[in-house]
């Protein structure tokens, strides 16, 4: 029943643009008994739904910039794989 709550208050704080998952893995830590690499997981499970609706809602309204949105998408796998192969 926690879970039910702390995922619906997440969910109403993501769609205000606060960072819903940080809310999520502050409450499943500190009300919880569920390790805290599972509740990272938990929450990139929960990031991809809400960010579904994000975009899919700034689509409709026409607020994205295609050209920026492609260059930020290809740098941040730039990034990724580079953060991948060098280990910090």
């Amino acid at each position: 029943m926690k879970q039910i709550l702390f995922g619906l208050i997440s969910g109403i704080v993501a769609s205000l643009g606060m960072g819903g998952g940080t809310i999520l893995i502050l409450l499943l830590n500190l009300f919880t008994s569920i390790e805290q690499h599972k509740v990272q997981g938990v929450n990139l499970v929960f990031f991809i739904p809400t960010s579904i609706v994000a975009i899919w809602m700034n689509m409709k309204r026409k607020t994205i910039d295609y050209k920026v949105a492609k260059q930020v998408m290809f740098f941040g796998v730039i990034g990724a794989i580079c953060r991948k192969l060098v280990i910090i």
